[in-house]
């Protein structure tokens, strides 16, 4: 037995020396795989933080490019506010792209490259063209002028869409190599779990906290993405007196779209509404959608008309060569008197709004006209009328009504029930009717109702908020 002994304790001795070499191999295992995820993690969202801001310095270039073409269209001065925008904002988004590049080491020759593209365009060029409108406004309009523009802002925005493009394919193959380190480490932690269940329980809680931040990542950005979108909407509307107001934004689920509105005073008795749709999905639309509707406040503060404002964005519109958009859109100028609110109202390929009078059926506006920016000539049938005391306005946008094939309510029956119902009853009716049948909805959602009370108050122009 005596020389049995030192065998046994050799063979113990090697049991635990192999147990605790396998121990030891399933826990660097796991500690590769769950470094190489949270390291995958991170760079998701330098990767994302690069690409936004790719994005914001190629929208710097569209706001100049939207304002320098509108002045040099119009010759109206108001257009300088988004290419003032523009110029105010270039260094610092410069300071962050190249922080991005700093911190990623990636691309840097292709965002250098962007980088000296945008700040000659906004620097140099648009001062050119400037310069150009004030002393030969000819020479401003000719081909060769608005040739020159044109190749360089394509030129930027081949750029920014390469970069673009890159960093989402790069970000996707981060994204499948994380997902088989994570099957991997799942093979991983059930070995462990036969040599060690309490490791791998702890194991496991580790990866399920790595896994919960990359999620928490993912819902950041598309939360910055809806940002976007939400930066570009008023963050309120003016008060009408004698008029209740309201105003419902439903933002539908995948890429940031097009839906906007607005609501401002225009004169001491005069007030503003606007509602409307850019088409498209993705930061393209939003750009689109900021222009629609600065294009349309600024003329229709400026005194034109809806009809106005709705031609001079179609005028816009056509003038963003490389950009095949088109926008719908209703304007509404309300002027209000004691006793009664006129309606001056004009649409452009949008659905007209709900007219709620007292005593009698809902029914649509009688206003129609063309799509924005697709024609040269563009029809436009306005609408003149009164709103008593206890008559409404429900205007909305074409999310209300597509909610898929089969039967569906109209808006006009659906408001049919709310005879003498505040503002807020009406945009709620809407909604439910938006929202039938229940589930995640593809498109944006904006309603606006107004209901005329009537008042005996002198008419004051409230403060807004400019978004």
């Amino acid at each position: 037995m005596r020389r049995n002994r030192p065998g046994l304790r050799v063979r113990v001795a090697l049991t635990v020396t192999i147990g605790a070499l396998l121990v030891a191999i399933g826990l660097g295992l796991l500690l590769r795989n769950t470094l190489q995820l949270r390291a995958s993690a991170n760079a998701t969202i330098r990767g994302d933080a690069y690409l936004l801001r790719v994005v914001d310095l190629e929208r710097l270039a569209v706001d100049a490019e939207t304002g320098l073409r509108g002045d040099v269209i119009t010759r109206r001065r108001l257009f300088l506010s988004p290419l003032r925008f523009a110029d105010r904002e270039l260094p610092n988004t410069v300071r962050l792209l190249r922080l991005s590049i700093a911190r990623t080491g990636l691309y840097g020759s292709k965002s250098r490259h962007l980088i000296t593209a945008v700040v000659a365009y906004i620097r140099q060029y648009v001062p050119h063209v400037l310069v150009l409108v004030a002393h030969d406004p000819a020479a401003a309009r000719s081909f060769a002028t608005t040739l020159e523009g044109k190749q360089k802002l394509d030129t930027i925005r081949s750029q920014a869409a390469i970069l673009e493009r890159e960093l989402s394919t790069r970000d996707a193959r981060r994204q499948e190599r994380a997902h088989r380190i994570a099957n991997q480490s799942v093979t991983d932690a059930i070995g462990a779990l036969v040599l060690l269940t309490l490791l791998t329980g702890l194991t496991g809680g580790y990866l399920g906290h790595l896994a919960d931040t990359r999620e928490r990542a993912r819902r950041a950005s598309e939360d910055t993405a809806r940002t976007l979108q939400e930066s570009i909407l008023p963050e309120a509307i003016a008060e009408i007196p004698g008029c209740d107001l309201a105003v419902r934004f439903l933002p539908g689920a995948g890429p940031v779209s097009g839906d906007f509105y607005d609501g401002f005073a225009v004169s001491t008795d005069t007030w503003a509404l606007i509602i409307g749709d850019v088409c498209g999905k993705g930061a393209a639309a939003a750009a689109a959608t900021a222009m629609a509707r600065w294009t349309l406040r600024s003329s229709l503060e400026q005194g034109a008309t809806p009809e106005q404002a709705l031609r001079l964005l179609n005028s816009v519109m056509l003038g963003r060569q490389s950009d095949r958009r088109f926008i719908t859109a209703v304007c509404m100028a309300i002027r209000v008197t004691p006793g009664s609110a006129r309606v001056d109202l004009a649409a452009a390929g949008h659905p007209p709004p709900i007219h709620l009078r007292t005593g009698a059926a809902p029914r649509a506006v009688d206003a129609h006209g063309d799509l924005l920016g697709v024609f040269d000539t563009i029809r436009l049938s306005t609408s003149t009328f009164e709103l008593e005391p206890g008559d409404a306005l429900v205007a909305y946008t074409d999310g209300v009504t597509d909610q898929g094939p089969g039967p569906r309510e109209t808006p006009e029956r659906a408001l049919a029930t709310q005879a003498g119902a505040d503002a807020n009853a009406l945009v709620a009716t809407l909604e439910r009717l938006a929202q039938s049948p229940p589930g995640p909805h593809p498109d944006d959602i904006a309603i606006i109702a107004l209901r005329f009370l009537g008042t005996r108050q002198q008419l004051v122009v409230p403060s807004t908020a400019d978004a």
